[in-house]
């Protein structure tokens, strides 16, 4: 079975500057990150999904580029890195608006899948699903365990739906503990998580027939400059979150060889072809 692997292609500074209201220097480290990213995944014969946000795309054009030419499928993250929530409805639309037209301004192509900064599509900001279809988007990839309840489904319901018969939906990889969902795709959510565990969880998903989505970001791959650093930016917040950095290097290579790993829309493309195929859309109430 074919898995989805998915990386978000952020800066922490920028992140940690306009999401988390620190100020931090205004130096990226995102573009060599992400060349050190593609030379790795080139090495292990591994196309994937790149998430990228419009501030990168708008300062670093050639690098979007070079991605494609890599053969990896591009998806929008919106421009600033800001959710749903903080920028309400008239602002997310803009947002995703623009985050869509400078990757397509750069490419000459379509570009129709869509990941929400942080997650940020919530149960209070399904209107969002609405503004997506109406720019154009097709795929989605930011519903967690608590949005997909608020779309009448279950956590365990793994597999891609489609909402108001316009936009499919891939739920975001989730693990019940304790009686609860939650996600369970990479990133911080298992970066800690003994590759043991991991690699029972998603060999008992393609069991069942379904695919999983991992993801993590460039700088969880492989940092560099002071991403490397266990003290980053004078910040407490980047030095806890960042303990793990570099660590998806060798999880990734691990899971490698036991799944197979492809973009976003061929790991899910029989749910994308055959809609019909996918359960029931949430009731109309919801949309």
């Amino acid at each position: 079975m074919i898995n989805a692997l998915v990386f978000d292609i952020d800066d922490l500074a920028y992140s940690l500057n306009e999401v988390k209201g620190t100020s931090l220097p205004n130096h990226y480290f995102v573009e060599q990150e992400t060349y050190a990213l593609l030379e790795s995944l080139e090495e292990l014969a591994i196309k994937a999904t790149m998430f990228i946000p419009g501030y990168v795309a708008q300062r670093f054009p050639g690098l979007v580029r070079e991605i494609d030419r890599s053969g990896h499928e591009i998806g929008s993250h919106g421009f600033k890195h800001w959710v749903a929530r903080r920028l309400e409805r008239n602002g997310f639309h803009e947002d995703a608006s623009a985050g869509k037209k400078i990757l397509e301004d750069i490419l000459s192509k379509e570009v129709d899948t869509f990941r929400a900064p942080d997650w940020g599509i919530s149960p209070d900001t399904l209107w969002a699903y609405d503004e997506l279809i109406a720019l154009g988007y097709r795929v989605d990839n930011s519903a967690q365990p608590s949005l997909l309840k608020s779309l009448g489904r279950t956590p365990e319901e793994l597999t891609p739906f489609s909402y108001q018969g316009a936009l499919t939906i891939i739920p975001v990889t989730s693990y019940r503990l304790w009686g609860r969902a939650f996600p369970f795709n990479g990133g911080l959510f298992c970066s800690y998580v003994p590759i043991s565990i991991q690699i029972s969880h998603y060999q008992q998903l393609n069991q069942r027939g379904i695919p999983f989505n991992y993801y993590c970001h460039p700088y969880e791959f492989c940092p560099r400059g002071i991403n490397r650093q266990t003290w980053k930016y004078g910040s407490i917040r980047a030095a806890f979150y960042g303990i793990h950095f570099g660590r998806y290097r060798d999880t990734i290579t691990r899971l490698a060889r036991v799944f197979k790993f492809a973009p976003l829309q061929t790991a899910y493309r029989r749910y994308l072809q055959h809609p019909d195929q996918a359960e029931n859309s949430p009731p109309e109430a919801l949309h």
